[in-house]
């Protein structure tokens, strides 16, 4: 029997928060306890909660997927609040451009997080490693690396596509993160590669079309694909 995959620490964060949740309306419906404001004012917390979900699994303080879930919340649960009014929530739109410049600048700031796992070797090597940042616009990638060691993708408003069948794997575990916000990437990959996909989707998809081969030598590719509007398809 082969050992247990390890749950992402953001999926037990949301199985948490679901569960207690769940809990309170359940208790509230049964007349059980009685919850003091309409649960229905504060629906933008879902949001807020994804964005916090999707910063602690990707391990980066500056994620815009994440940064953007978490306005995005704050600014319909102020308005829900009668903090702000619904007709200035447009108002509100500049501070994407901020949000994204941020991740752009600091994208690989670590979560701070004295208990954190410690991250694969591929999440801070030098060459060879991929590093495509799209914004809208398209494009694509061909890899030729005989030592590849993952890298990290992300991809707003176009789309991409990453071809590493050329590619091979450097002994070892290594990372590629890929992001996707209102747009697509497309990943081809050997078919003798070992091969470990750790999806996230928020309104979006991550589609994987991979023949595991788990009994191929050599390094193991880890896939961290999170996907919010858009989908990422990774096939070989």
């Amino acid at each position: 029997m082969g050992a247990q995959k390890k749950l992402p620490a953001g999926t037990i964060l949301l199985g948490g928060i679901l569960i207690l949740a769940g809990a309170l309306v359940l208790l509230d419906n049964l007349d059980v306890l009685s919850l003091r404001f309409r649960i229905g004012d504060w629906w933008p917390l879902i949001l807020i909660v994804l964005g916090v979900v999707h910063i602690v699994d990707s391990r980066r303080l500056f994620d815009f997927s994440g940064l953007f879930l978490i306005l995005l919340g704050g600014v319909f649960l102020a308005a829900e609040l009668d903090a702000i009014r619904w007709e200035d929530v447009w108002l509100w739109w500049p501070a994407v451009l901020i949000l994204l410049g941020l991740s752009l600048l600091f994208r690989h700031a670590p979560l701070l997080s004295a208990a954190r796992p410690a991250p694969l070797p591929g999440a801070a090597c030098g060459d060879p490693c991929l590093r495509v940042h799209n914004i809208l616009a398209g494009g694509d990638r061909r890899v030729t690396s005989r030592e590849f060691k993952g890298g990290d993708v992300s991809n707003v408003l176009g789309g991409v596509e990453i071809d590493l069948l050329e590619a091979r794997l450097a002994p070892g575990e290594w990372l590629l993160t890929v992001s996707t916000v209102l747009g697509g990437v497309d990943i081809r990959l050997p078919r003798d590669w070992r091969i470990e996909v750790q999806p996230t989707t928020m309104l979006g998809g991550v589609d994987d079309h991979t023949r595991q081969n788990p009994d191929a030598a050599g390094g193991k590719l880890v896939i961290r694909a999170s996907a919010l509007l858009g989908g990422i398809e990774i096939k070989n």
